[in-house]
């Protein structure tokens, strides 16, 4: 099992805000802040194992691991999707 799809077991909800710099990526223990923006990028909280970087795009996260596997978080009819990519 990669990273991105230990987390995704573990993952309850995505919270965004509307201009879309900042995210928050809840977890069972907990919950991870994230934020960028043109002046700052920085996460904070409950941080996952092997996590190296992550970026914002309009409605959804993406958050890229060490093993190469990446998991895309947004919204699709206001339902919460997970997918998995493993480069």
């Amino acid at each position: 099992m990669t990273q991105a799809e230990a987390l995704a077991r573990r993952l309850r909800r995505l919270s965004l805000n509307r201009q879309g710099t900042e995210a928050q990526v809840w977890l069972e223990e907990g919950f991870l802040y994230l934020r960028q923006d043109a002046h700052a990028r920085f996460a904070q909280g409950v941080l996952p194992e092997g996590l190296l970087h992550f970026a914002l795009f309009r409605g959804g996260v993406e958050l890229r691991f060490q093993d190469g596997s990446r998991l895309r978080l947004s919204y699709r009819l206001g339902r919460l999707r997970k997918a998995v990519y493993f480069s």
